[in-house]
């Protein structure tokens, strides 16, 4: 079936009065500038480049429609169609926010992604009872993508036990879903044990070259390319921690590529990896939004060389913070409780620059319980193997103290 021909089947009601999208000429008029690089999906050309509505632009407490709405329009000039909201992003006013400036377009010309809250979900009424309501916020028939948000230990069981996938199937079968998938901040045992529960269409996992090696990326990415699950990439930039760079890592970065913004590379490095369909970017104004999508716009993956000085400036940043580890892993050779040591010491580092007790607390999560700091018994055996030299049960205490003030 054709795109328009889905939308015009796809007539739903909501509240008891009939949504339909279809391109009346009232419709903002695409005018195609310079374009972004697009990947194949299915029947679909998706934009390397996704619009994620994490942190919108803001007057005061309230969405700066204004600017969201030159931003859109600039996205939408260059390709840049790919919109990824949720429930409780901008304190639940983003899907709010942006089926308003969407609603300016006709339905064919815009991706829009969500994603169903596990946390609210007391029941299976629940799910399809938010989906509903999320819908009418964002003012469409259907969602391209939706997701099951944020998998992880914490929430794992509730999304079992409400059978979410199976009342979202459902809806996916009635057409209100195109494509289902997850999003997913958990461990790789947790991880393996989700793909298994339904043939999904693509997953969204937390891609960077810092937590590449350090918080479990590459062994998550593996699991579902392993399975031909696709990518979409959230935090590639690990929340404007892979931005604003300490000096030693950015002067590494400039030694090689002088004409690269910290922007440009963290994005060109989450993108360069093939099973990736999208690379999401929570932009909040429309300078950041002209500067990512001319990064895509001439977009090349990565040499071999350029994933090398990447790999470099990750070991800079881990031995950069306020804990100088240079994740050698030599306290993890000794360590009887299997404890995450760089891990948790790089989460910490990343936290310190950021200031985010959010990310930490959700970065944090995604190590196994028997990885976190708690678990240190204080042997001493990981002093005596650390060529830093440094007091690391003392150091994991302080981490845990951090990260029991964030939750």
């Amino acid at each position: 079936m054709k795109r328009r021909d889905f939308i015009i089947n796809s007539v739903l009601t909501l509240g008891g009065s009939a949504i339909l999208t279809t391109g009346c000429s009232d419709k903002k008029i695409i005018k195609t500038q310079g374009q972004v690089a697009k990947r194949k999906f299915k029947n679909l050309d998706i934009p390397l480049l996704g619009f994620g509505c994490m942190r919108l632009p803001m007057d005061g407490s309230k969405v700066d429609m204004a600017e969201l709405d030159r931003m859109t329009e600039y996205a939408m000039n260059h390709g840049a169609n790919y919109f990824d909201t949720a429930y409780m992003y901008v304190d639940g006013l983003s899907e709010i926010a942006i089926g308003k400036v969407l609603k300016k377009y006709s339905r064919e010309d815009f991706i829009l992604a969500d994603k169903s809250p596990i946390y609210k979900m007391n029941s299976r009424s629940d799910v399809r009872k938010i989906f509903d309501e999320q819908r009418k916020k964002c003012q469409v028939d259907y969602f391209d993508f939706y997701m099951c948000h944020n998998i992880n230990q914490n929430t794992v069981d509730q999304y079992k036990q409400v059978k979410m996938v199976e009342e979202l199937d459902k809806l996916k079968q009635e057409g209100k879903i195109k494509y289902l998938g997850f999003s997913f901040h958990g461990t790789p045992e947790i991880l393996k044990d989700v793909v298994d529960d339904y043939k999904w269409d693509f997953a969204q996992l937390q891609i960077n070259y810092l937590d590449w090696d350090v918080v479990n990326a590459h062994e998550q990415y593996n699991i579902v390319q392993n399975l031909n699950i696709p990518v979409t990439v959230m935090e590639p930039l690990r929340g404007g921690g892979l931005v604003n760079l300490s000096e030693k890592a950015m002067a590494k970065l400039k030694e090689n590529y002088p004409d690269e913004t910290t922007a440009q590379f963290g994005l060109r490095w989450a993108a360069s990896q093939n099973n990736v369909i999208t690379v999401l970017s929570g932009m909040s104004n429309l300078k950041q939004m002209k500067e990512n999508i001319a990064t895509f716009e001439n977009f090349t993956p990565m040499s071999p060389e350029e994933i090398k000085v990447a790999d470099e400036i990750a070991k800079i940043i881990q031995s950069q913070g306020e804990i100088n580890c240079t994740a050698c892993k030599y306290c993890m050779e000794v360590c009887p409780r299997g404890i995450n040591i760089p891990a948790i010491f790089a989460l910490y580092n990343q936290y310190k620059v950021t200031k985010s007790a959010f990310h930490l607390k959700l970065y944090y999560e995604t190590l196994s319980d028997s990885e976190k700091a708690d678990k240190c018994i204080k042997c001493g055996l990981c002093n005596k193997n650390c060529p830093q030299n440094l007091p690391i049960p003392e150091l994991l205490s302080q981490v845990q103290k951090e990260y029991e003030k964030a939750r």
